[in-house]
């Protein structure tokens, strides 16, 4: 990560993020500080980032404002949480004096969360995509299935079904829920609670609002049932062969999904291809009882808006892949065909 790449991205993260003043003034000032020389923050952010790589364009820029959001949240009475609206703030103000303040005596456990913290957030919106493939997929011919989820931080969107209920959606079908995450977080801590919170950007009180009525539901969940959710510490790149190790193809009876938001797009393209053949052959023995579904930005576009919802499946020995939907966040557009997506699904 070099001064210019970080600095073009958060001068198009600021262009592309008008209804949050907060965050894009703080980006703003980085942008500006950057411009002027090399602050002893950038130095010490290069240092804690010197075995760190980012494929995506929003990948590095969105875990240094982690990292600003989480100190702030630990320190509810510090300078910069009146310009917060998520520590009870006001988005009116001006940051910049205070959050350049606040960069120039940053303390050590923010570089250490820049060094090592993977950023995991929750999105009401996007959480249940997963469902309507497995209605298709799954609920048509009454099949149960194993649904597991890539990066999965704390497994919320494994119970998006429950947390977002879906008309007509069988939730009954489900074998088991099931996390996979670098260093799973644990809802019932309250630093890790914090971190994803921290997540979501400061000026984000509708979707930090859903994120803590999530928490709660399923919190409240697990505390009747315990293995609701189930998370598994393990490598996003080593999923497949997890999954092909310890979940049982040998029951034609049940299905399996693997489901990933904002996983792959940060692999690069050599260990994105590796991924894709890796979970093409663990998808093989299940043949038409296995869906991969993705929520990616597009790859081949650098300062990428658009994600897709990617469904992939066995098909005549090989993986196959549709595009069942696309939205654009910058410009607010969203394609969808459903008919197409339905015939791509169907079990003949």
């Amino acid at each position: 990560m070099t001064k210019e790449e970080f600095l073009s991205q958060i001068e198009r993260a600021a262009t592309v993020l008008p209804g949050l003043p907060v965050t894009a003034g703080l980006l703003r000032q980085m942008g500006e500080e950057l411009k002027k020389g090399d602050p002893a923050w950038w130095k010490n952010t290069l240092k804690a980032w010197e075995r760190r790589r980012f494929a995506g364009w929003t990948e590095a820029w969105s875990l240094f404002l982690t990292c600003v959001h989480y100190e702030v949240l630990s320190d509810p009475d510090g300078p910069l949480a009146p310009y917060f609206p998520s520590c009870g703030g006001t988005d009116e103000a001006e940051p910049s004096r205070v959050f350049s303040q606040f960069l120039s005596d940053l303390p050590k456990e923010f570089f250490f969360h820049l060094r090592n913290g993977q950023r995991r957030v929750f999105l009401e919106l996007w959480a249940p995509l997963w469902v309507s493939p497995a209605a298709l997929f799954f609920q048509q011919r009454g099949l149960p299935f194993y649904l597991v989820e890539v990066n999965a931080g704390a497994g919320l969107n494994l119970a998006a079904d429950m947390l977002v209920p879906q008309k007509g959606f069988d939730s009954q079908l489900l074998a088991a829920r099931i996390g996979i995450d670098p260093a799973p977080l644990e809802l019932e801590n309250i630093e890790h609670k914090r971190w994803l919170t921290a997540a979501l950007m400061p000026d984000q009180l509708p979707l930090i609002r859903a994120l803590d009525k999530a928490i709660k539901a399923v919190l409240e969940r697990q505390s009747r049932e315990a293995a609701f959710i189930q998370m598994v510490p393990c490598e996003a790149q080593l999923a497949p062969k997890f999954i092909a190790k310890n979940i049982p193809v040998d029951d034609k009876d049940v299905g399996l999904l693997l489901f990933n938001i904002g996983a792959t797009s940060r692999m690069g393209d050599s260990e994105y291809a590796a991924y894709k053949n890796s979970v093409a052959e663990m998808m093989k023995p299940w043949g038409e009882r296995a869906l991969w579904v993705e929520l990616e930005s597009v790859r081949e576009e650098i300062y990428s808006t658009t994600f897709q919802l990617r469904i992939n499946r066995i098909s005549n020995g090989q993986l196959s892949q549709y595009i069942m939907a696309q939205f654009d966040f910058a410009a607010k557009k969203t394609s969808y065909d459903p008919r197409q997506s339905a015939k791509f699904l169907s079990i003949k």
